[in-house]
């Protein structure tokens, strides 16, 4: 167990995240006391039965009165009317932290509202779950995994950088510090980008879940399609010019191999096309692949790595290119007729997610 590090503790919205955060603080002793709140009182009964709670407040100003950090584990559109509720009752010297994936909306959504006399640390634990809710939180939800930390000023926080540094660490985590801006730049690419490639690969391939369930590399490449799409769909708008630029970038590779499938000579033999060899474990390949080459790209342009930001829906999308061969680049070509087809399902999904984002519509996300 980590020493006691603060007194009390606030975390708004419990959530995968809020209660994950909420357990672990428990688990490891991080605090004297745990206040919750949340809108819904099932989920504050069921994280007082589990013993992760200990004060369940239904007013926000009652939950963060007194506590030394409040952690607000809630959707996007929430951020602003917490902040303005919250911020009069907030004790002078108290650290507020976030936990959204899009950093400098939420750093203009609170942040403005927040007093002066408090510190605001908007983080990011790169950690999650296709799952949601409160009984869908664990303890060691954070172990070994990245925790961005985007302060806008960060000479006005290093007085305390340390015992947020130290917090996420007794909980396993790794801790690093980056502007909000690239921090919304490097996790379009390898956060948001896949999951919108998860979602679109899902609804053409439509596998049901016996099938899927049966397949390793199915499962693992589409365990990203379950993922909450409210949530997600908020996620692509707040960030939508980096994931619209990323997209495009995506659509471009995907069109090169399209091209280069259908560069066969002309009096090449076309062979009988094995339709389920091709969605199920040849177009897996292909875009798994793209979205490496994507990624790549973008880090040359920017000159540094992105996929040591990258969490565990990155490693689930690009699994199929990670596998060995075993004949399958003979096979994308033998069955290019087939692959070009599922391919071209694929890229009209994405074209159309493309201009819901850019235009916010969200009704066909």
């Amino acid at each position: 167990m980590a020493a006691r590090l603060f007194e009390r503790i606030t975390v708004i919205g419990l959530g995968l995240i809020g209660s994950s955060i909420a357990r672990a603080i428990h688990e490891r002793g991080l605090a004297t006391t745990i206040v919750a709140y949340d809108r819904n009182e099932v989920s504050l009964a069921y994280g007082r039965k589990h013993g992760f709670v200990d004060i369940a407040e239904l007013k926000l100003k009652d939950a963060v009165a007194n506590s030394d950090v409040i952690i607000i584990a809630t959707p996007p559109n929430t951020l602003e009317d917490i902040a303005k509720k919250i911020a009069s009752a907030l004790k002078p010297g108290a650290i507020v932290m976030d936990v959204c994936s899009v950093k400098q909306p939420a750093v203009e959504s609170i942040e403005p509202h927040l007093p002066k006399n408090v510190y605001f640390l908007p983080a990011h634990p790169i950690a999650g779950s296709e799952h949601s809710g409160v009984a869908a939180g664990r303890a060691d939800l954070f172990e070994h995994k990245r925790v961005i930390i985007t302060p806008s000023d960060p000479s006005v926080i290093e007085p305390i950088f340390q015992q947020v540094d130290t917090f996420w660490k007794s909980m396993g985590a790794k801790v690093e510090a980056m502007p909000a801006h690239l921090h919304d730049l490097v996790y379009a690419y390898v956060s948001h980008l896949p999951q919108l490639l998860a979602f679109a690969a899902g609804s053409v391939l439509d596998i049901p879940p016996e099938t899927e369930s049966a397949d390793d590399l199915l499962r693992i490449f589409l365990r990203l399609s379950h993922s909450n799409t409210d949530m997600w769909t908020e996620i692509f708008l707040l960030n939508k010019d980096n994931i619209v630029t990323a997209l495009n970038r995506y659509l471009d590779a995907i069109d090169h191999i399209k091209t280069e499938l259908c560069e066969a000579p002309d009096d090449a033999p076309i062979p009988e096309s094995d339709t389920v060899l091709a969605r199920t474990a040849l177009f897996p390949r292909v875009v798994a692949s793209c979205l490496i080459t994507t990624v790549m790209e973008a880090e040359k342009k920017a000159g540094f790595s992105f996929a040591r930001y990258a969490g565990p829906g990155f490693a689930d999308f690009t699994y199929p290119a990670s596998q060995s061969p075993e004949g399958d680049i003979e096979s994308i070509a033998n069955q290019y007729v087939a692959v070009v087809e599922v391919l071209e399902e694929f890229t009209a999904r994405l074209k159309a997610l493309s201009l819901a984002i850019s235009t916010g519509n969200e009704d066909y996300l």
